[in-house]
């Protein structure tokens, strides 16, 4: 396939994890981010066979359907008590992305403030009755403790490189919150096309790809993306401009979340991105990083801090509140 965008930018991250301080790494991460808003990272713990890691962890989307419905929320299985966590089926109708997703987040399970809405994130995880591979739990949790580590080092970095030190984006990333999303885009049916929320048709978004993903941004702080072979995510920096994350092995992308704008004075905002297919399917990886639900945090649009707990309710309403079982 023949590039009609550039490519992101790829930083080294291994100095960030070798116990001294890195200044220029620091000022070139944050240049990156404040520009581009994303970039390709190489050297990271255990970047050497990360790859076959993560195909043994996608071996979830192998198992039986009713083996993973059995882990599916409410919005799909009214009698299940589980609203936060769990697995997400292929939509049957046109909608913003076309894929299944399985979702975990730390064990234990996070506290969270009085907030209506906010008891679902006291949920803890959904597992599958029996695992894809001998000992996936297990390589799961250690994928998210891993890839969580990356992003809380990469937001330091950034706070660092633009000045602003990095006691505080350390704080706000607090003990161990976030969540690991698998993901499966299958091929589309015919006749579907995903709701592009930026308004441009499928067909004129370039070089013969569907889009599969519509464009969107991460709530959060700092999200750490792995996709495989078939590629297709591409990134918008501040200037607008578009640009492809090259699928190669062992690599992830880094991008920013809804939070970080409030978190470093508007230097950064949250990053635009999208995936396109050739019809095939595809799989990725992403752990975000979350704060604790009861650190405040300011909202993009500004306004006065509330917890994190009542920032994601105040955002996405629908999907924490409890259905009722039919």
């Amino acid at each position: 396939m023949t590039l009609t965008i550039p490519t992101t930018t790829e930083l080294d991250i291994a100095p960030l994890f070798a116990g001294g301080a890195e200044p220029a790494l620091d000022r070139r991460i944050a240049e990156v981010l404040e520009s581009e808003a994303s970039f390709v990272a190489t050297g990271f713990p255990g970047c050497d066979g990360h790859d076959t890691r993560i195909s043994e962890i996608l071996r979830f989307f192998d198992l039986r359907q009713e083996d993973k419905m059995a882990c599916a929320t409410q919005s799909d299985r009214a009698t299940h008590p589980n609203i936060y966590r769990g697995y997400y089926p292929l939509p049957d109708e046109p909608h913003f992305s076309h894929h299944e997703i399985f979702d975990i987040g730390p064990e234990p399970a996070m506290t969270s403030p009085d907030v209506p809405g906010a008891e679902s994130f006291r949920e803890d995880n959904v597992w599958p009755d029996r695992e894809p591979v001998v000992g996936w739990r297990t390589k799961l949790l250690s994928l998210f403790r891993e890839e969580r580590a990356i992003g809380v080092a990469v937001m330091a970095a950034a706070a660092r490189g633009l000045g602003l030190g990095d006691e505080t984006v350390i704080a706000a990333a607090g003990s161990c919150n976030g969540t690991l999303r698998l993901l499966h885009y299958a091929p589309m049916p015919e006749g579907f096309e995903v709701i592009a929320e930026d308004g441009l048709p499928p067909d004129e978004i370039g070089d013969g790809r569907r889009l599969v993903g519509s464009a969107h941004i991460d709530t959060g702080l700092m999200s750490v993306l792995w996709q495989d072979h078939r590629g297709g995510l591409q990134m918008q920096g501040r200037d607008s401009v578009w640009r492809e994350v090259e699928a190669r092995a062992d690599v992830l992308s880094i991008h920013m979340g809804d939070l970080m704008h409030g978190l470093t004075g508007g230097r950064l905002d949250a990053t635009r991105h999208r995936v396109l297919s050739q019809g095939f399917d595809r799989c990725s990886v992403g752990l975000f990083v979350e704060p604790d639900f009861e650190t405040d945090v300011v909202a993009p649009s500004g306004g006065p801090a509330v917890s994190y707990a009542r920032h994601l309710v105040n955002e996405y309403p629908d999907r924490f509140e409890a259905k009722t079982a039919a």
